[in-house]
């Protein structure tokens, strides 16, 4: 990870990453953040959907949220009748899923663990970039799976973004990967390399797929970026990388409708336990 200590060990570099990502960047104090993570939903959900289709989800199956953030994908589950169990940092957004029979767990992947076999289904959506060892945090969700369970990631990578031909939207991009690495410590194109993590891990029929998002001047994703970007803004501005205009040239570039422009890439890769 580009701002972890190559000497620091695991737990102390968990302990930093926790820290910041659950009270500090998009922490849910902030006021906008259940906002940002509607927005997100609403352009992740239909293709996290899909997924599961393809990958054989069915009632009865027990799946394991990871990250669960707004809660819309543990709801979803619930209600195509799986047993789910979803965890975060954080639960304030996911405490309300209790309601429809959804167990809701303040969980550390790295300390705090399930018994092997434990799901059906093991899934993560924007989560595992975020942490300070991402292959330790694959090789553990891989062992929670029974044999024939399904790994399921759905990672960003922020390539597309850097080389952006509308000038403002590149330079607070730029700024805020930057930013992103140094205060989470967010790998920002580990995913480019699925479906590479999950071999070696206990999984086999892996498989994997790209795309890119797409942005519209006033649609979601913009609007998504606008209020992600804004989060940070003053952290970017004391940290020197961006000036206050760039993001509100960068703001008015994301509202007009004559705007298009490629946002994230979205490496998705999937792995099914093997008996032991």
């Amino acid at each position: 990870m580009t701002a972890t200590s190559g000497t620091a060990a695991p737990e102390e570099r968990w302990e930093w990453t926790q820290e910041r990502y659950r009270d500090g960047v998009f922490s849910h104090a902030v006021s906008t953040e259940r906002e940002r993570l509607r927005l997100l939903e609403s352009v992740l959900d239909e293709h996290t959907r899909g997924n599961f289709r393809r990958l054989g989800l069915a009632p009865g199956h027990r799946v394991l949220e990871v990250g669960g953030g707004g809660g819309s994908v543990a709801r979803w589950l619930a209600e195509q009748g799986a047993e789910v169990t979803v965890t975060d940092l954080d639960t304030t957004y996911l405490d309300e899923l209790t309601d429809i029979g959804v167990r809701v767990l303040r969980h550390d992947v790295y300390q705090d663990d399930f018994p092997p076999g434990s799901f059906d289904f093991i899934h993560t959506r924007y989560v595992v970039i975020h942490l300070p060892d991402p292959e330790r945090a694959v090789a553990r969700l891989a062992r929670w799976l029974k044999p024939g369970g399904v790994l399921l990631l759905e990672e960003p990578s922020f390539f597309p973004i850097k080389d952006s031909p509308h000038p403002a939207y590149r330079k607070v991009m730029r700024a805020f990967r930057s930013h992103l690495e140094s205060a989470v410590g967010t790998d920002t194109e580990w995913a480019r390399n699925l479906p590479v993590p999950l071999a070696g891990k206990g999984l086999g029929d892996i498989g994997y797929d790209a795309r890119f998002q797409r942005i519209t001047g006033g649609d979601d994703e913009a609007e998504w970026w606008r209020l992600t970007l804004e989060q940070t803004r003053q952290a970017v501005v004391a940290g020197g990388l961006a000036e206050d205009e760039d993001f509100e040239a960068a703001y008015r570039e994301l509202a007009d409708p004559g705007f298009h422009d490629l946002s994230l890439a979205v490496f998705t890769a999937w792995g099914t336990r093997q008996a032991d």
